[in-house]
């Protein structure tokens, strides 16, 4: 096993809760090029012993690596999909991979990195869309910030729905199984690849990474000390049937309906024209799109007007696209698109005028097992099947978090106002649902559950605002708890210092920030106060 000394006195800190100069946020996370190389020669050696050391029954270990920071890591055995051909590794750590059963006929593939600068906190990775894929990047982040971090492919490989097809345990393992099998195995070769257990438990994970995030919540409040969930993908059925339905809205290239890149950009420029100064700025950002009820019809041609301007029916899916999607019943089954999604930089794959892959991909292999499903062919009625099915409770829409909140459990969940893929008021939905299911207003629900929305930000990173919060690699402008989602909830956790803002940088290319902005706590909203910069963090309130 491997236990440096600092590291003992660490984890013996951390249990009889001294303080220690160790635990400061500023001193906690070493660089490999600080630690002696002794340290570093044992870690080593370590790390290529504990293949034969492992006693987890199940669990079959394939290799483990010693691997340098430094290293540009490549993954041949990557599924092409999954879009993650190398990733490179900026602290030393020990790589482990391994198969693990969650059935007689199922497993999932498993990776554990512990990091040599381990800080004495586990964190579970999760995984996007339908994604049998491992996040590497975010294993790389986890672990350059001192987390012994695992990731898991959510029992099939790729990025297709195909596996679900006449496979209960597919769906089963996607829905919740794999995160859970992970984290159980995960915290255990913690404890034996350390020799102690860790100290604080976290779960770090963005779309169906959020969704999963809250599963656990729900069904195994006591795998997390601390959740950090972005863009959930709640009500994912709806979600796939809201996809048919935006397609049903824009019809193919060719129809009436339907809406050129150049008529998305229109539309984009009327939306801030109507709607960007309600938060007191024009800065083309929309800090509350709820105040904004957009109205396409003053795009309609004039007469005469050949150009920049919309037919009645353009107009009327434009207003479709910006509406909920109700059932026949008149029952809601998904918000609408908020307006502000930036449609002049990228058009929403929703509107390309094809069926979106996941929704063909869902009513094929899961709600119908028929190949030949067609999404032009989606109805309301299909939405209907598809939600009652809700497969393993795929919905993620309990309202009791009461056993998560009991145990100390925290959440931080956070949502882009640029999201273009889950609508953002998917995420007020279900804040408000936890809230009346648990007889608790905000105030109250503030003790462990804060949901911040994101100007700017894009479906989990990116977009044209202060979008780094530090959710990932590439979106984090340091490692201070005041600049970082993910250090944010371990200073709530572990010292009770909730965050009263989420801060985000607006970065360059080159990755310099250009300005801060404070995001607020729902429902509080952000409001421009007249003095200062625009990009003065200053000059905006939560209100």
């Amino acid at each position: 096993m491997y236990q440096p000394l600092q590291h003992v006195v660490l984890w013996m800190n951390q249990v009889l809760n001294v303080s220690s100069n160790f635990l400061s946020y500023s001193t906690q996370f070493q660089t490999s090029s600080s630690l002696s190389n002794t340290t570093i020669l044992d870690f080593d050696a370590n790390c290529s012993r504990f293949a034969s050391e492992v006693n987890i029954p199940g669990v079959k270990l394939h290799f483990t690596q010693y691997v340098p920071g430094g290293t540009n890591l490549s993954f041949p055995e990557n599924h092409l999909t999954c879009g993650i051909p190398y990733q490179t590794v900026s602290s030393d750590i020990c790589r482990l991979a391994m198969t693990v059963p969650t059935s007689e006929s199922s497993e999932i593939s498993l990776e554990a990195w512990f990091p040599v600068n381990y800080s004495g906190r586990f964190l579970s990775t999760a995984n996007r869309g339908f994604s049998g894929c491992i996040l590497y990047n975010e294993l790389e982040f986890a672990t350059s910030l001192g987390f012994a971090s695992v990731g898991a492919n959510n029992g099939h490989n790729g990025t297709s729905g195909f596996a679900f097809l006449n496979n209960p345990n597919a769906i089963a393992d996607y829905t919740y199984r794999s995160v859970h099998t992970g984290v159980v195995v995960g915290k255990e070769l913690v404890k034996q690849f350390y020799g102690f257990p860790f100290h604080k438990s976290y779960f770090l994970g963005c779309s169906s990474g959020g969704r999963q995030g809250f599963k656990e919540a729900q069904d195994f409040p006591a795998d997390f000390d601390g959740i950090v969930a972005g863009a959930p993908a709640f009500r994912l059925t709806r979600i796939m049937s809201w996809g048919g339905a935006l397609y049903k809205a824009t019809g193919d290239s060719g129809s009436d309906t339907f809406l050129t890149p150049e008529l998305w950009a229109v539309v984009y420029d009327e939306v801030l024209r109507q709607c960007d100064a309600l938060d007191g700025a024009v800065d083309g950002l929309l800090e509350d799109p709820g105040m904004c009820q957009f109205t396409p019809e003053t795009l309609i041609c004039s007469k005469g007007q050949t150009s920049n301007c919309l037919t009645g029916k353009q107009a009327q899916t434009v207003r479709t696209i910006f509406s909920p999607f109700y059932s026949l019943d008149g029952q809601l089954l998904f918000p609408r698109m908020q307006p502000g999604i930036n449609t002049k930089k990228q058009v929403p794959f929703y509107f390309e005028g094809v069926p979106w892959e996941l929704t063909e991909d869902w009513f094929k292999y899961v709600v119908y097992n028929d190949t030949t499903w067609d999404g032009r062919n989606f109805s309301v009625a299909d939405a209907m099947i598809a939600a009652a099915q809700n497969p393993f409770n795929i919905e993620t829409w309990e309202g009791d978090l009461s056993a998560f909140a009991k145990k100390g459990g925290k959440i931080l969940t956070y949502h882009g106002l640029q999201d273009f893929v889950i609508s953002s008021e998917l995420s007020q939905l279900y804040y408000a649902h936890v809230s009346r299911t648990m007889d608790m207003p905000p105030r109250e629900l503030d003790s462990f559950y804060r949901l911040f929305y994101v100007s700017g930000m894009d479906h989990c990173r990116g977009g044209d605002g202060a979008s780094a919060i530090g959710q990932d690699v590439g979106s984090s402008a340091g490692r201070d708890p005041n600049e970082n989602a993910l250090m944010a909830m371990v200073r709530w956790v572990e010292e009770g210092i909730a965050p009263e803002v989420l801060r985000g940088a607006k970065l360059s290319t080159d990755g310099s920030v250009e300005y801060w902005r404070g995001h607020c706590k729902w429902p509080k909203k952000n409001r421009y106060t007249g003095h200062g910069s625009i990009t003065d963090e200053n000059a905006w309130q939560c209100t």
